[in-house]
């Protein structure tokens, strides 16, 4: 016989979590109540994650009074990040119907939605915001621009950032591209929603169910969640330096995983610290693209007309520049938004 739990017991779970103190001893959970994913470890390998459901919701509430912020029942909303055996897909699609708003989901493999049908559906039902990441709505910008469309007169009037380190020149960048506001979303693989945007564009940690801290104590280095190293490195504010907002959480400003950072003069490098600087120089589009191979940064960027350029001399101009704010060698291609379906992963 199949027993059917009434909507109202979950609404009272849901309401309880709410007033309940998460950092409180886990004991007695009930292991069967958990989420299965998956994520890909430093040597490419899958390895098994699991959210009981208590984490799940919780997870869900502060993701829902983010995104409450920025969306209205009137909002059509793309959802564009991993589905497959991830749960920030999921859960992401699950909060905008949570918020009123209407959603399409695409995921992130191409199969059934290329980026060219997926123009088509924007067009099509005028949708105002996308939640994809930075390098998919860089990509989308420049592949509508190669067909005589101009992404700054599109619907979109919203861009939240999920998936991927990005600099808030970048983002910026982004969204000039789109004539929108953008935001960010901060989690890892084991826990979705890690740091939420406040009006001011920082991230603010959820500390009020998560004690987070760097490896060794400093400021920049390995996150550590409730004493389990995550591979992210990130950049975490002393309690004593307050954000503009006012919101005494402390900011936390990601820096990619561990595997993409070199130590330099100063300290860690990360991939978003060169970034910052690339996009010091105004002609870039917001393509960008940077991976480390012993112990060198290799960044590829675009241009949107790559004849108009000196492009030997941009290229002297960014290396020169990353040398001097960071003290670390980095090895520089540019090329045109045309070509960058061969830029490095």
């Amino acid at each position: 016989m199949t027993t059917i739990t009434p909507i109202a017991t979950h609404y009272e779970r849901f309401l309880e979590l709410l007033t309940r103190d998460p950092r409180a001893a886990a004991d007695g959970r009930d292991a069967h109540e958990a989420r299965y994913g998956e994520r890909v470890d430093p040597s490419g390998g899958s390895q098994p994650i699991v959210l009981t459901r208590d984490e799940w919701i919780r997870n869900q509430i502060d993701l829902t009074l983010a995104l409450g912020r920025l969306l209205t029942e009137d909002d059509v909303v793309v959802s564009a990040v991993p589905y497959e055996l991830s749960f920030i897909g999921a859960q992401v699609d699950r909060v905008i119907e949570m918020v009123g708003a209407s959603v399409i989901s695409v995921g992130t493999s191409g199969t059934i939605c290329p980026m060219p049908r997926l123009l088509g559906l924007i067009e099509q039902y005028e949708v105002t915001a996308l939640v994809c990441s930075p390098s998919f709505a860089a990509e989308l910008a420049g592949l509508a621009a190669s067909l005589g469309k101009h992404p700054a007169d599109s619907t979109i009037r919203t861009i939240v950032c999920v998936g991927e380190a990005c600099s808030t020149e970048r983002r910026d960048r982004i969204g000039a591209a789109w004539a929108a506001r953008t935001s960010a979303l901060y989690g890892t693989p084991s826990t979705p929603t890690v740091a939420v945007a406040c009006d001011h564009g920082a991230l603010h940690l959820c500390d009020h169910r998560l004690r987070a801290e760097v490896r060794g104590g400093g400021s920049r280095g390995e996150l550590l969640l409730d004493g389990s190293p995550t591979g992210e490195a990130v950049e975490l504010w002393p309690a004593d330096r307050r954000c503009d907002c006012g919101s005494a959480s402390p900011v936390l400003v990601p820096l990619g995983s561990m595997a993409s950072v070199v130590r330099g003069p100063d300290g860690l490098v990360s991939a978003s610290d060169v970034e910052r600087i690339v996009f010091g120089h105004r002609r870039l589009t917001p393509h960008f693209a940077c991976v480390v191979r012993d112990g060198t940064f290799h960044v590829t960027c675009a241009v949107a007309d790559s004849e108009a350029v000196d492009a030997d001399a941009m290229r002297r101009a960014i290396r020169s520049g990353i040398d001097e704010a960071l003290g670390v060698d980095a090895e520089v291609t540019i090329g045109g938004v045309q070509d960058w379906s061969t830029a490095p992963s």
